[in-house]
């Protein structure tokens, strides 16, 4: 394709855009400067561009045919959406200029003197611009319509609110411009090449978006972020000419998922009538239906937070009705007994009455018996009883429900407590399935405890013999509560773990002990539904069996499977690579049951502590006697070895006595001089190269000349370098 179609297809996209903008600038200058006059300027505009849109289709359908023929302003009727779009703006300015004319044709028989003052509109401020790529759009919009397009301001007066309104890197560009008349087009050139740039636009424009925090809970403050956040996206986008009609199953994907399961949820169930992906349009009406129903139930919950209903709400909305209930306590105060902004527990007048006041006052309040709260007694959700004898009520109205006049009964009250007082909680703890690899590499499975307060992992003495794994001594002290002894390790050894539920996989080192942990058979007992593990894969799906723990995991481990994930409740869920695991307070057992804490610190090693004392005790060392072989290499290796003074090793070549006879040498040697002489003869760069390399030998002291010798001395062996 030519430059000049090039340069006529960018021109149509300009024009295309200042078309289909025609009526929103004209708003965006204020209410203020849309008068007859205006309008119909802005007609002459947009007419004066349509006819340039028209002459340039002309030439690219004559001139330049077989170029565009191809492109996708002919294959997607680009003139046809820029008519329909002219249209468009041409009706709806003519209905604007019939409609401001109307008042005036009415009120000219209206005298002078009955005339309406007019009323002065604030003055508009100029926008601003930060260097902000996404921020671009919107200030050049708004400063053409104020600024550019206004003929009474003179080039001057438009560069000098061009640099009062750009701030940082976009006022680096055109600070060191002169203020003049003519540098104002070129000031705005520059801008709008560095800036009009719809790759980094749009880059700029979805980053912005994606930032967006991600609702955690029902809230209407954190759905009108994302919903803002949603519109203004879409805005910029269409303002630089990239609707987001392309991707509108993708965007819509995005905006989803920043929402909080509830709203999820209710999306779904909105859409689930059809098989056909959502528009941005459903999504754009749902947000702003459950927008306005989270508004409208943010008062609700201050009215119903006393209420029995309330307690089936969520932790979130717990949360957010204690927040709002802080704002009403300016008025009343959260004490019962002196409207102050304390709790009555630590009101003054409260403390000061008697067991029986306090309880009459608690009645005729109507508050909870147990913790004093705004709430019925069978809605208390508080775990705790009455210190002294384990009733639903609180401790400091004890006195009130005990029976009087009879000195007897204190002690049978004390013996009512002393029988209930053993009574305990069964605590589920933290355990987990796993497959350990034997020494054949066969994976079995093995109850593992997860103990965050363990220094070190564990292994049973039974189960290491199992797996037949490599041991290494170690004389480990485990301590437990108290610091008391409590084992000693046998060895260590490495084990590799896998989960079950995961490909996750880890290698640890593991103290073998006798026994680990007698958990296991007491919580045989606990039981029950538990709503809020519904439907989780649990690491121990087995968790009330009371098959014996036959591993435990280090607090180092521990923090290696978690992840996040945590569920609240009794017991309480956290999730992790191995699944599920459930720990806490789960069911009450009988009298006498025992009550397990696992801590492991590891003492230090004994048989470093042995050692050290032994080298200190341990006598110096006499070298032991050589024996007749080992003397004869010592004697060699002083014999054949020396050092010089610079530090070099001098080693004499292991040769026998008797020398073989090297007389006929002198004759071999001869013969082949002889013949690199000839080849120097014909070869002179041969010759300087044999010369380079003996003198390099010489200065090198690989060699010297030697003595004169005659042909008699036959231990004399003669070489000719360079053979």
């Amino acid at each position: 394709m030519s430059m000049d179609a090039d340069a006529l297809l960018r021109s149509q996209q300009d024009l295309q855009g200042r078309i289909a903008r025609a009526y929103e600038n004209l708003k965006k200058s204020g209410a203020a400067k849309i008068t007859a006059g205006a309008v119909e300027s802005r007609l002459k505009a947009l007419e004066a561009n349509w006819s340039k849109f028209e002459n340039n289709h002309e030439a690219l359908s004559t001139m330049y045919w077989k170029a565009v023929c191809d492109h996708d302003y002919t294959k997607k009727d680009f003139f046809g959406l820029v008519e329909e779009s002219f249209l468009t703006q041409r009706g709806t300015l003519l209905d604007l200029t019939l409609s401001l004319k109307e008042p005036i044709e009415q009120g000219e028989p209206t005298e002078a003197g009955t005339a309406q003052p007019r009323r002065t509109l604030p003055r508009i401020q100029l926008p601003s611009f930060s260097g902000k790529y996404e921020e671009w759009p919107a200030f050049r919009d708004l400063f053409r319509s104020l600024i550019t397009t206004d003929p009474s301001v003179s080039g001057v007066e438009r560069l000098h609110y061009l640099r009062t309104s750009v701030k940082g890197e976009a006022e680096q560009l055109i600070r060191n411009l002169p203020t003049t008349g003519d540098n104002f087009e070129r000031a705005w050139s520059m801008l709008a090449d560095h800036y009009e740039n719809k790759r980094l636009l749009v880059r700029s424009c979805f980053s912005a978006f994606t930032a967006t925090p991600r609702m955690k809970n029902e809230s209407a403050e954190d759905l009108k972020r994302i919903f803002h956040g949603m519109l203004s996206t879409v805005g910029t986008l269409e303002g630089i000419g990239r609707p987001i009609s392309d991707c509108t199953d993708l965007f819509v994907h995005l905006v989803v998922e920043m929402l909080d399961s509830r709203s999820r949820r209710e999306w779904e169930t909105t859409v689930s009538d059809t098989s056909e992906p959502p528009s941005y349009e459903a999504l754009k009406t749902f947000m702003e239906r459950r927008m306005w129903t989270l508004e409208a139930l943010q008062p609700a919950k201050i009215e119903s937070s006393s209420s029995p209903s309330s307690k089936a709400t969520s932790a979130t909305s717990r949360s957010a009705r204690s927040h709002l209930a802080q704002k009403a306590k300016k008025k009343g105060g959260r004490c019962a007994m002196c409207q102050g902004d304390h709790c009555i527990l630590f009101c003054s007048d409260f403390q000061k009455k008697k067991p029986k006041e306090k309880k009459e006052f608690v009645e005729a309040k109507q508050l909870c018996l147990n913790c004093f709260g705004k709430h019925q007694l069978a809605d208390c959700q508080l775990k705790k009883n009455c210190a002294a004898c384990n009733a639903r009520h609180h401790t400091s109205t004890h006195d009130a429900y005990a029976p009087s006049g009879n000195p007897s009964s204190v002690a049978a009250t004390s013996l009512h407590v002393q029988r209930r007082s053993d009574e305990q909680a069964t605590v589920l703890l933290a355990t987990a399935r796993v497959d350990v690899t034997d020494k054949f590499g066969v994976k079995l499975q093995v109850r593992a405890l997860i103990d965050s307060g363990s220094e070190v992992s564990l292994i049973t003495e039974a189960l290491a013999q199992r797996f037949r794994l490599p041991r290494t001594t170690a004389a480990v002290t485990i301590l437990g509560i108290g610091g008391q002894r409590s084992a000693s390790a046998n060895g260590r050894i490495k084990v590799r773990l896998s989960s079950r539920a995961t490909d996750f996989e880890m290698l640890l080192t593991a103290l073998v002990l006798p026994r680990i942990s007698a958990y296991g058979a007491r919580v045989k007992t606990a039981g029950g539904e538990w709503p809020h593990a519904r439907g989780l894969q649990l690491a121990d799906p087995d968790f009330l069996a009371d098959d014996p723990v036959e591993l435990l995991l280090e607090a180092d481990a521990f923090f290696q499977i978690t992840e996040e994930g945590l569920r609240k409740g009794e017991p309480i869920a956290q999730r992790t690579t191995l699944g599920w695991i459930l720990s806490g307070v789960v069911d009450s057992v009988e009298d006498g049951a025992l009550a397990l804490s696992h801590q492991c610190t590891i003492d230090e090693q004994l048989t470093a502590l042995v050692g050290r004392f032994l080298e200190q005790e341990e006598l110096p060392q006499i070298p032991l006697p050589l024996t007749e072989e080992e003397q004869q290499c010592e004697d060699l290796f002083a014999e054949t070895h020396s050092r010089t003074t610079d530090g070099r090793y001098l080693v004499r070549l292991p040769v026998t006595t008797a020398l073989p006879v090297l007389a006929d040498t002198r004759r071999a040697s001869h013969r082949l001089l002889r013949c690199m002489e000839r080849r120097f003869a014909t070869d002179a760069e041969l010759q300087r190269l044999y010369k380079v390399l003996m003198t390099e030998y010489e200065d090198l002291h690989h060699m010297s000349p030697a003595a004169s010798v005659t042909n008699d001395e036959k231990s004399v062996t003669f070489l000719t370098m360079g053979s």
